[in-house]
């Protein structure tokens, strides 16, 4: 057994080989703040147990991914000997169509659940760049899509989970069924974890029926504050679309209302909205189709994921917006957002900026207060801690040390 220093690189695939075939360790290149490290790609369940003892006994500190698509949306640790990654667990399990349930292994690509699925349901969250990402990774990052206004957040979705606690137990938790009230419900706990409290091994997601019909309007406004007053007028009227998002900068904003079902209820709903909305394009068949993707893949437009997400309360996002503009013009930094109106959450783009520290900081002071919730991606050891209230960081820290006594699972919740 190791005495709990840092080992080096060779020495973590040396002593990998003795429980995984060699096809199965590898390099792992430097990125989102992580050292170049082994990495470790179990193919079954006791290769992965092994590989978690073995990363105890030798009191490593392991960094769980899917593939990697989403490391930079969680503070690196501080020391990282090994990667764990599921990407060598693939595979549906169960899918049952009658019941709309769905079981697959976390390295499962989500675009082949998708293709999987599509024909006769639809499966949530709808997520940009569905190739890159991994049910487990999707999971842990607590990646919620487009569609969270009509399905909820990511955590409704899943009814159980299998995953590897941090001495190589397999913990389950929920089941493979919609009405399930056995146990604890550790699995909402896993779902945004980042890693922190587990490996995930499987998971089952309720699935949704595929909507008969789609459409889409689309409407230009001269502002902010006329975009975000438009983006309610068809909730207001009765409408309850699938998503409506709000994007641009300055005086040029393009709103989307998406409304998707059953025909005769999509046809009763597009003459609500269209009248509380005011003058919009429509989209209908294939033409909305194409209108529906591009608004979930234009959060990656830039090739990367904004580095930074607002939310607050729906009541205070005019207000929220309103001094991200002033903040930013102080410091000379254009933006551009993509504002979900009814979620009170946006994402912001900061075209050109080469981050610092000083730039952090500054939105930082800038911005925080009035409930208002930042949430940084891909800025690796600049991004800031987590501004968590007192009670809930004791309670994390609590789960934390009940989960993973001896911190095996690299990043420490805040």
């Amino acid at each position: 057994m190791s005495s709990g220093g840092r080992v080096s690189g060779e020495g973590v695939l040396e002593l990998l080989g003795r429980v995984l075939p060699r096809e199965r360790v590898d390099h792992f290149a430097a990125q989102s703040g992580l050292p170049a490290c082994a990495l470790a790609a179990p193919s079954t369940f006791d290769e992965a147990a092994e590989v978690v003892r073995l990363a105890r006994a030798e009191r490593w500190k392991v960094v769980p991914v899917g593939n990697a698509s989403k490391l930079g949306w969680a503070r690196p640790p501080e020391r990282c000997d090994l990667v764990l990654s599921s990407r060598n667990l693939r595979g549906i399990t169960a899918y049952e169509p009658a019941d709309g349930t769905l079981t697959a292994l976390a390295g499962t690509p989500w675009s082949e659940l998708v293709a999987a699925t599509s024909a006769r349901h639809h499966l949530s969250p709808e997520i940009p760049a569905a190739e890159r990402a991994s049910l487990g990774g999707v999971l842990a990052a607590g990646a919620s899509g487009l569609d969270r206004l009509r399905h909820g957040p990511l955590r409704h979705q899943v009814l159980g989970m299998l995953a590897l606690v941090a001495d190589g137990t397999r913990v389950k938790s929920g089941g493979r069924v919609v009405k399930n009230v056995t146990g604890y419900d550790l699995h909402r706990l896993w779902c945004g974890s980042h890693g922190t409290l587990c490996f995930l091994l499987e998971a089952t997601l309720r699935l949704y029926p595929a909507p008969a019909a789609l459409a889409v309007l689309e409407a230009r406004c001269a502002s902010l504050a006329e975009g975000l007053a438009r983006s309610h007028a068809p909730w207001r009227a009765g409408v309850q679309p699938l998503c409506v998002v709000l994007r641009g900068a300055q005086a040029s904003f393009e709103l989307a209302v998406v409304l998707a079902g059953r025909d005769e209820a999509v046809a009763s709903e597009l003459e609500t909205a269209r009248a509380a909305l005011g003058p919009a394009e429509l989209r209908l068949g294939d033409d909305a189709r194409r209108a529906r993707v591009e608004l979930r893949e234009c959060e990656l437009a830039s090739g990367a994921w904004p580095a930074l997400v607002l939310a607050c309360r729906p009541s205070r996002l005019a207000s929220a917006l309103e001094r991200l503009g002033r903040v930013t013009n102080e410091l000379g930094l254009s933006t551009r957002l993509l504002c979900h109106p009814l979620l009170a959450s946006a994402a912001v783009e900061l075209p050109g900026v080469e981050w610092s520290d000083e730039h952090v900081a500054a939105l930082e002071r800038g911005l925080v207060g009035d409930g208002l919730e930042l949430r940084w991606r891909g800025l690796g050891v600049r991004t800031p801690p987590m501004r968590t209230p007192p009670a809930a960081a004791e309670l994390m820290r609590r789960i934390k040390q009940s989960l993973d006594p001896e911190g095996l699972f690299a990043r420490a919740l805040p």
